[in-house]
């Protein structure tokens, strides 16, 4: 049995970032800077320091917290938040999807109530320490089923 304080804990798993997806942002920057080339240096750094600003927000504004018995999925620096009593089963997925996750490598969750997610379709998410991550969505809720 956990005591108070543990299952208040605040824990925060980072994104993995899949190696090809940082080369497609970076070759995309690489384009955008060479075509500003020429421009007006105001414009271009207007054109170019946005797309830059939209790549890391899209990159650095995707990470998950498990605080108490909430699971918060960050995406866009804007927080989903989940109960973690409610989750049915976790299993590791691989594949493409456009969900809250930058790698192929995920976590995918049921939930028992359709209503969390207003879907049929599992959360899939993708922490860089997928076994840490369901091993603490367990010591909260141990009635979660894991399917490797």
């Amino acid at each position: 049995m956990e005591n108070g304080m543990e299952s208040n804990k605040k824990t925060i798993y980072r994104s993995r970032i899949d190696w090809w997806l940082l080369c497609c942002v970076v070759l995309a920057l690489a384009v955008v800077w060479a075509a500003s080339v020429g421009m007006y240096w105001w414009f271009a750094m207007f054109y170019g320091g946005g797309v830059t600003l939209i790549c890391a927000v899209m990159l650095l504004g995707c990470w998950y917290v498990i605080s108490g018995d909430q699971l918060i999925v960050y995406q866009f620096f804007r927080p989903h938040r989940f109960p973690i009593g409610k989750i049915k089963e976790v299993r590791k997925s691989v594949g493409y999807s456009s969900t809250a996750g930058l790698s192929r490598r995920r976590v995918s969750i049921s939930f028992t109530d359709r209503s969390v997610l207003k879907s049929s379709i599992p959360l899939q998410i993708s922490p860089k320490d997928r076994d840490a991550f369901i091993s603490r969505l367990q010591q909260i809720n141990p009635e979660i089923i894991v399917n490797s």
